[in-house]
């Protein structure tokens, strides 16, 4: 059996931390170990992560300054003796058979070099998160693995980890541009294994909120620029072939909400008539 290190890296998640350690605990893949990165906490975060320390030696506590969740992870695998890692953030949750069936994808296909798996979101949210089908040339253009996926140690030592510059978010996106590649071997497991929060107030919605998705975009062009330069001598064409990858995934999602739509007004009408008619039989 691999043995697979998981790190999480939890600044003030008092909340949702207790939720994510109970996740790992229950895994039906014995051979892991939790490093849990309390990245200046001030909250009760760092309490909860010490009674599951207590409850199963597997989970390994750290506390340092905060530094951002970046550093927190380059950090805990720093400190990883697994041949396989997971990030996994403090307030999200993995599948009780995440590690067996993303481990089973390893030992089948020496030659895989991640594997990631279809993504449920919950919280605010509880549908299963479409995203377009993996390619490398798509990724450069948009991000579609999510955060919590399974790749080789050797890989994240090889690339240095994850850039400290992506302050602001993007930096798993960042991660994945570096360590793959149009030759790598991406396995996806079709099954809700990784359970992403969704929060009114989140890391991502900030991004957006405060501006700094261009600057974070920026940044990932800047730090592999070797990769984007095959595509610009012609970067109309190349604009051209990603709108035909991408537009039927936002036309099939767009198709989907105006089915949704449809079927809620239809619900609505159906309501009003059986309303009326019930008046009128009682006049």
């Amino acid at each position: 059996m691999t043995k697979i290190s998981i790190v999480v890296p939890c600044f003030n998640q008092e909340e949702f931390i207790g939720e994510t350690l109970e996740s790992v605990l229950r895994q039906s893949y014995s051979d892991w170990e939790c490093i849990v990165v309390n990245d200046g906490s001030t909250d009760g975060s760092e309490g909860i992560i010490q009674q599951y320390a207590n409850k199963d030696s597997r989970f390994l506590p750290f506390t340092r300054a905060n530094a951002g969740v970046a550093a927190a992870r380059n950090f805990g695998f720093s400190q990883a003796t697994g041949a396989l890692f997971v990030p996994l953030d403090g307030d999200d949750k993995i599948h009780t058979d995440f590690l067996k069936l993303c481990a089973e994808c390893f030992a089948e296909h020496p030659d895989t070099e991640l594997v990631h798996c279809k993504t449920k979101r919950i919280g605010e949210s509880n549908k299963i998160w479409r995203l377009p089908e993996y390619s490398y040339e798509k990724l450069l253009w948009q991000n579609m693995i999510v955060n919590t996926t399974m790749y080789r140690r050797e890989g994240f030592f090889r690339i240095g980890g994850y850039s400290s510059e992506m302050i602001h978010g993007f930096e798993d996106w960042e991660f994945y541009v570096r360590l793959l590649s149009p030759q790598s071997k991406v396995r996806f497991v079709d099954a809700p294994l990784y359970l992403y929060r969704v929060k009114k107030s989140s890391r991502s919605t900030e991004l957006v909120t405060s501006g700094k998705v261009e600057e974070s975009q920026r940044l990932i062009f800047m730090r592999n620029r070797a990769k984007y330069e095959q595509f610009l001598d012609n970067p109309i064409s190349v604009f051209g072939q990603r709108m035909k990858e991408f537009a039927p995934f936002y036309s099939s999602r767009y198709r989907r909400q105006v089915r949704y739509m449809h079927m809620a007004y239809a619900g609505v009408i159906v309501v009003l008539l059986a309303v009326g008619a019930f008046l009128l039989g009682h006049h």
